[in-house]
């Protein structure tokens, strides 16, 4: 079969929506770090359909600073790649052509840099997933003893983390003739950009402090909120993808029919026109955050938990699993209600009650294929930012959360599981250890930053996570959700 790209393209089947502007005059305006899966069913389909709708010079360059997976995707395909969205309503195929080409840091490094610099570039956007931050411990600073972060501030001109070239790109950037620039992140941390801002200026200050002035006066950081389910693709799903299309795509991405995106009206040029694309642009983010981050993704890695201990392979076998099963379900539907929501600071006049009834719905979408072990990773970042809040919150049932944190716990401590995480190493070796239990669930909590100087009520809740950890230790899993 042949390959997706701009000269087979009249062989792609009819029932793929095609691209709606003149592609070959397209110049660059955007670059991109992280261009995975996410990126490509979310940013650049909405700047693809924002061309469609009210054109513009809105072309993106991606950039991945690790592996050379994506480039070797794409490049091929001449950028191109297609889209399918699963939805009770049926199924949409669309080709999507606002992606130009992958750098790769390791062999683009000049590129990347001169792109950066550029006064057409005016928009940067960021998916490299909440570790890519490289943030400290309270969530805001630099982590300058990261081994990233200590390299990239010894060899500025030669960095690897995206706050080092970011950074190396905008002291290139000021030299040239300093353009306005826009900078948004698109990653599950709550006021995102506004951490990227405060992580880059503490390192700009430690390596191009002359840039400090014009990042103020110039350069701006809205913080936006994606919402759009992205499973990564199997062999099998890319081969269904290729029968459907006619051509072979190895970039092909599959996903849910909702997408959401927000952001903050804070640009310091023009941007796509993304609300013509169907983005909400808004003055305050926080609402909007906290509602998906406390509530979507904060159910969605209890469900991958429980779901790994269960041996299920997706979200939505869990899901149709607990839609049997009349404990579990009423599980997840409390901790929404009684731990999750209460947490929340909602948008006025949002229905939240609607809002958790519909995740469910999505959340056992069988088109997706979503698997547990892919939302599972990175869990002490992810923790932090998705259960941390709510088990500070006053006024809710902590113990139903405690319950998912145990279903963590146990994966961690009691199982033998793949551990896909940035603190892999300490926690392997807290699951080695042969200290008794209290000690090693003590010593686990203390990566989430779970410990008696932040947390309420710690020996009773410690007491209680511990007999929650040992009753799923002792397969009662179950029943510990259901009590």
């Amino acid at each position: 079969m042949q390959r997706l790209a701009t000269a087979t393209l009249p062989a792609l089947s009819p029932t793929v929506t095609p691209i709606a502007y003149n592609r070959d005059a397209l110049r660059t305006g955007i670059v991109h770090l992280g261009p995975g899966a996410f990126h490509r069913a979310h940013q650049a389909l909405y700047t693809d359909q924002a061309m469609a709708h009210s054109g513009g010079h809105w072309g993106i360059v991606g950039a991945s600073l690790r592996s050379t997976t994506v480039a070797a995707q794409l490049n091929p395909q001449d950028g191109l790649y297609t889209l399918r969205s699963e939805a009770a309503g049926g199924r949409q195929l669309r080709l999507v052509g606002a992606l130009q080409q992958v750098l790769t840091l390791s062999r683009e490094r000049e590129q990347l840099n001169t792109l950066l610099a550029a006064p057409a570039t005016r928009v940067v956007t960021l998916t490299v997933t909440e570790k890519g931050y490289c943030l400290g411990a309270d969530g805001w600073s630099l982590d300058v003893a990261h081994p990233d972060i200590q390299h990239d501030l010894a060899h500025p001109a030669q960095a690897q983390s995206a706050i080092g070239v970011l950074a190396h790109g905008l002291h290139l950037r000021l030299q040239q003739g300093a353009a306005p620039l826009t900078v948004i992140s698109c990653d599950n941390l709550s006021e995102n950009s506004a951490r990227l801002a405060a992580a880059l200026r503490d390192y700009l200050q430690r390596s191009y402090p002359e840039c400090l002035p014009w990042l103020a006066e110039a350069v701006r950081f809205p913080c936006s909120m994606v919402d759009r389910i992205v499973p990564a693709l199997s062999a099998e799903a890319l081969d269904e993808q290729a029968r459907l299309i006619g051509l072979r795509d190895e970039a092909a991405v599959v996903t849910e029919g909702f997408s959401q995106w927000i952001i903050e009206d804070t640009f310091a040029a023009a941007v796509p026109d993304w609300a013509g694309a169907g983005a909400l642009l808004v003055q305050d983010i926080r609402p909007y955050e906290s509602l998906k981050l406390g509530l979507l993704n904060a159910s969605h890695s209890a469900i991958a938990y429980i779901g790994l201990l269960l041996d299920k392979e997706t979200v939505a076998d869990v899901v149709t699993d607990v839609a049997g099963d009349a404990p579990l379900r009423s599980y997840l539907e409390r901790l929404m209600a009684e731990a999750l929501i209460p947490a929340l600071t909602t948008p006025e006049g949002f229905d939240v009650q609607a809002y958790a009834a519909a995740l469910l719905q999505r959340f056992a979408n069988p088109g997706l294929r979503h698997r547990c072990a892919q939302i599972a990773m990175d869990g002490t970042e992810k923790i932090r930012q998705r259960w941390l809040p709510a088990l500070a919150a006053p006024a809710n049932n902590h113990d139903l959360l405690l319950r998912a944190l145990a279903a963590w716990c146990a994966v961690i401590l009691h199982s033998d599981l793949s551990i896909d995480d940035p603190r892999q190493a300490q926690l392997l070796a807290i699951r080695a250890s042969d200290e008794d239990d209290i000690e090693r669930l003590t010593r686990l909590l203390a990566t989430l930053g779970i410990d008696a100087t932040a947390t309420p009520a710690w020996q009773q809740r410690l007491g209680t996570l511990h007999r929650h950890c040992q009753a799923i230790h002792n397969g009662k899993l179950r029943e510990v959700l259901a009590a």
